[in-house]
């Protein structure tokens, strides 16, 4: 997904509770791409702990399955292609703002139904060359059910499973979304699946000027669903709370394979929950395995109900003893009989230039989100500043590279940039190397590129040498890069920024990066 600044909240947390995994545990064998351990609410609930959390397992009673609704508000069982509409991803072509990676229009890529394959009857089978969407309506008081059976060949960071909201390419105000994907949120970085990232631009905005961007997850660095059947459920009970970061959050139970795993509330808030009224209002879009920016999913998906009512633990359970689906179940024949491709080989470590003056990352090419930064370098008003840096991308998604930050604050490389480490922090503008960014309440960018082919830019920056001068003229700074690959291969970029700043005001600049190593070599 674009932009996920208010991650950068959340690097130092993300707590872990041992759990088991969905059918006995599922583990990416396939390489992949933010926050370290803590328990929730600050440390008060000691879910952390595994004696305290058998001692509660042994106290509740037994969950009892109940009917389900007979009435919900979407049910597709995927028995036929009916009321599925078959998309793909396009080069933007005007129709999506600047700044969004892809338009989605109609495919003529057949629906795959893969017959006898789901969890009940037959099953909707994604190859990684489409997507589906189909109709859905607002729910505007927050108190509704999701729940879907899938079984993931391929599933990338920030990649949707199902994705809903408004506004979603940005078009308009507010933007809202809950994407199920997967990301490297655990402990240390861990690969965690399924995830239940949302946000709401207008929820929040007394915090922070991109509103709320809160996550949701099974609590146990784990991966659930590659190569497995899983159930994921997720229940919002209508319930407004404000969370630890000042932001609101809708109550939410999280379940994989009918059984509770994580439960956001007042009492147990720290960062997970929902945002409000992401379903609330016209114009509501629904993607299976597609959306605007990031990879199309790979694999299969049933049984996707959408209730307009939170359900019981015991109906969620019943959704569960409901389903029998194969351990391994075969995928239809993609178009014109050929094989899905398959997943590219994670690239070769990169090489260590002992020279450098600073590093992110490792030469693995392991770079969590916000996780890592260079000191901040003082930008005068007047002044111009030139960075040389390799760039090691791990080839994945166009955000996967270094990072530039312009603050208020002198960051040091040992403590992650957030109002956490500094009084006071804060953002003027921040700019990735693919022509993107976001910034204050002030904050207006534009980029001119020397390429049009993304992948060939892409595939550049796996090893790249970088010339980046950036000069400030009162409250505007101009970025001028050179990204040079290994066979000499050139490629330019500017971006032109405005913000709040000032002449007056102070301007520090700092690198930080996604899923890359990055070595800054020199900084004049």
């Amino acid at each position: 997904m674009k932009t996920k600044k208010l991650l950068a909240l959340i690097t130092a947390l993300a707590a872990a509770v041992s759990m088991a995994a969905c059918n006995g545990g599922g583990t990416d064998d396939t390489g992949a791409n933010e926050p370290a351990a803590t328990t929730a609410a600050g440390g008060d609930n000691d879910a952390g702990s595994a004696d305290a959390g058998s001692s509660e397992e042994e106290a509740k009673p037994e969950v009892v399955a109940e009917p389900i609704p007979d009435n919900p508000l979407i049910h597709l069982d995927f028995e036929s292609t009916d009321g599925l509409r078959a998309v793909t991803q396009v080069e933007n072509d005007g129709s999506v703002p600047e700044g969004i990676t892809f338009a989605i229009k109609d495919s003529d890529h057949p629906i795959l139904i893969a017959e006898g394959q789901g969890a009940v009857g037959n099953a909707l089978y994604l190859d990684g060359k489409y997507g589906v969407d189909f109709d859905m309506v607002q729910i505007p008081d927050d108190s509704y059910t999701i729940s879907f059976w899938y079984n993931a060949d391929r599933v990338s960071t920030y990649g949707p499973v199902v994705q809903i909201g408004r506004n979603l390419a940005g078009a308009a105000d507010p933007v809202t979304w809950l994407n199920v994907t997967k990301s490297t949120w655990g402990d240390n970085s861990a690969d965690i699946f399924p995830v239940v990232w949302n946000r709401n631009s207008s929820i929040g905005t007394e915090v922070s000027a991109d509103g709320v961007w809160p996550w949701i997850y099974a609590m146990d660095n784990m991966e659930h669903g590659k190569r497995e059947w899983c159930l994921l459920t997720f229940v919002l009970d209508g319930n407004r709370y404000v969370a630890d970061d000042g932001m609101e959050r809708i109550a939410t139970r999280f379940y994989l394979d009918g059984e509770l795993k994580w439960e956001a509330n007042a009492e147990n808030m720290y960062y997970q929950g929902i945002s409000p009224e992401i379903l609330a209002g016209d114009g509501i879009e629904a993607h299976i395995g597609i959306n605007y920016w990031d990879t199309i999913y790979k694999g299969f998906i049933d049984e996707l109900y959408v209730f307009d009512e939170a359900l019981t633990d015991g109906q969620v359970k019943t959704l569960f003893e409901m389903g029998n689906p194969p351990a391994s179940p075969v995928a239809p024949e993609s178009e014109g009989g050929s094989e899905p491709e398959a997943e590219p080989e994670p690239l070769p470590a990169a090489p260590v230039d002992s020279s450098a003056i600073d590093t992110l990352g490792t030469p693995d090419r392991v770079l969590g989100f916000w996780g890592d930064t260079t000191d901040g370098y003082e930008l005068a008003d007047g002044a111009t500043l030139k960075f040389k840096l390799n760039n090691y991308s791990d080839g994945v998604n166009n955000w996967d590279n270094f990072v530039v930050a312009f603050t208020n604050t002198a960051v040091k490389t040992d403590l992650v940039a957030s109002p956490d480490n500094y009084d006071g922090y804060a953002e003027y503008a921040v700019l990735r190397a693919d022509a993107f960014g976001w910034g204050d309440e002030a904050y207006d960018a534009s980029f001119e590129m020397s390429w049009t082919d993304w992948a060939a830019w892409l595939a550049l920056m796996t090893d790249a040498d970088v010339d980046m001068s950036v000069t400030r003229n009162g409250g505007e700074v101009t970025v001028n890069y050179t990204f040079t690959g290994a066979d000499g291969t050139a490629m330019t970029e500017t971006a032109v920024v405005k913000s709040t700043m000032t002449a007056d005001s102070p301007v520090y600049v700092h690198l930080t990066g996604e899923a890359a190593y990055i070595e800054l070599l020199s900084v004049e």
